[in-house]
């Protein structure tokens, strides 16, 4: 269970997930409020449109995840895509050698 801010990223890195999450909209329903059940597969990303808490089930223990924080007005967005790019390179290095 991750608690996320709208406008976050969820990259699928490796494997599928299955990400699940009430619409903020009918919270006052509470537990009766429906969950939105969606797959990412691997490449994908989805981005989570208003704050609130989203499962996340990976489809195997391989499966990876990353999280692309929502930028605020003060970030600019090639330091965004050069920090994801730096925790790309080190996640690929990883398994790289892990496969090795």
């Amino acid at each position: 269970m991750l608690d996320l801010r709208a406008g976050t990223a969820i990259v699928a890195v490796e494997g599928k997930l299955k990400l699940g999450f009430r619409d903020h909209a009918l919270a006052w329903l509470g537990g009766d409020a429906p969950v939105t059940s969606i797959t990412v597969c691997e490449g994908e990303q989805f981005v989570v449109r208003q704050h609130g808490v989203v499962s996340v089930r990976a489809s195997d223990a391989s499966a990876a995840i990353q999280l692309a924080p929502a930028l605020s007005g003060q970030a600019h967005v090639s330091g965004f895509v050069q920090r994801f790019m730096q925790r790309l390179g080190d996640f690929v290095a990883r398994q790289m050698r892990r496969a090795s």
